[in-house]
């Protein structure tokens, strides 16, 4: 009979300023390892010690407890040409660890269970992205629009869902519950069970996808993501999106990105936000076979913390873009005044909706089309 372990001892021996290879230690005493198990053990521990410390962090419980520093570990192994069955195995006795100090209360978060390991069919690794990054990327969709390139709602769906690649591919426009701002991903399981996957959308993106929506005429049943050419996206299309920010920013080598590096971004971001790992796991992919109502009732308190935070990280990107507009020259109002005062009038080559639509997309556009309109010697 297994004897219950004195959790007021436990206390004074282990704590979150415990160093690994002594919580693993003290974790033997409760566990029917064999010699080899618990070498094994003690090797994958060690060498996430060594790791921590090259980081300059205490090699303890407590400093490992950061979903970025555990990204960052696997990553590297990644690149180093570990095996993937040996990393998994590393994560596992990892996660195995900061599971029964959690289940202890002595430390809050398990990061090495929230993680995942790149697999030999995964697509190629992507870097997470920074905030200044992101600014870029959110120019980047917008400057695209100026060739015509419209790119806008799959990569922010990508960005604010986490979801993956084929998913958003699978999305339609009955998946958008509108009342309730929340996308309702209904996957069909093998056991003919639907599974959901239920993820809040900023209130923007949100709008967005209204407007979007109305202009395509699209209805319930229609795919709710297309491609540059207007075509519905389909297995790895997304790719293609993908590689036009690249493209349009110059990211190549280390500084290009993939869909997938979006997941690890809006992981990262939230994990450096302070949301909990249990509600970073909830958006990359938690699903139920549970009645949506119920679901949502059950976790009402992971959603509405998502759709703050998102909300919060959404306005930020949405600020930096009206800073860059707000650093364009205003139109000379007073020389273009005169120059009209100087010229024959004649109506203008362009609509009224689209001057409207270029003075908010591209003013410092709009502004050369009027002055040179206006000039004395247009061909107008």
């Amino acid at each position: 009979m297994t004897s219950k372990i004195d959790l007021h001892s436990i206390e004074d021996i282990i704590n979150g300023r415990t160093v690994l290879s002594q919580a693993l230690l003290f974790m033997k005493e409760h566990r029917y390892w064999s010699s080899s198990t618990f070498d094994s053990y003690q090797y994958d521990v060690k060498l996430f010690e060594a790791y921590l410390i090259t980081q300059g962090l205490e090699p303890n419980l407590e400093s490992g407890q950061h979903l970025t520093l555990v990204h960052k570990w696997i990553v590297e192994q990644t690149n180093a040409g570990v095996a993937y069955k040996t990393i998994m195995r590393r994560v596992a006795a990892l996660s195995s660890l900061y599971a029964f100090y959690k289940e202890l209360g002595t430390i809050q978060t398990n990061a090495f269970k929230a993680s995942s390991v790149p697999g030999e069919h995964s697509e190629a690794h992507s870097r997470a992205m920074d905030m200044t990054d992101l600014k870029k990327v959110y120019r980047a969709i917008e400057g695209l629009k100026e060739y015509g390139i419209y790119i806008g709602v799959p990569i922010k769906l990508l960005l604010f869902t986490g979801l993956r690649n084929q998913a958003i591919t699978h999305l339609k426009v009955k998946n958008i519950v509108w009342e309730e701002g929340l996308l309702v991903y209904d996957v069909q399981a093998k056991n003919s069970k639907n599974k959901y996957q239920v993820l809040p959308l900023p209130l923007n993106l949100l709008n967005e996808l209204h407007t979007y929506v109305e202009k395509k005429n699209l209805v319930e049943n229609d795919p709710l993501c297309y491609g540059i050419k207007g075509y519905p996206l389909k297995n790895k299309q997304l790719n293609a999106l993908v590689n036009k920010v690249n493209e349009y920013l110059k990211w190549d080598g280390e500084k290009r990105v993939t869909p997938h590096g979006f997941r690890y971004t809006i992981a990262t971001i939230l994990d450096e936000r302070g949301l909990s790992i249990e509600t970073i796991k909830y958006l990359l992919g938690h699903r139920t076979t549970d009645n949506v109502q119920f679901y949502l009732r059950r976790n009402e308190r992971k959603i509405k913390e998502l759709k703050d935070a998102l909300t919060i990280f959404e306005s930020e990107l949405e600020d930096s873009l009206l800073e860059e507009k707000e650093k364009l020259p205003a139109p000379d109002l007073e020389k273009i005044s005169k120059q009209k005062t100087d010229t024959v009038q004649v109506g203008l080559p362009y609509s009224e909706e689209f001057i409207l639509q270029l003075s908010k997309s591209n003013p410092k556009l709009l502004e050369k089309i009027m002055l040179e309109y206006y000039s004395p010697n247009n061909n107008y």
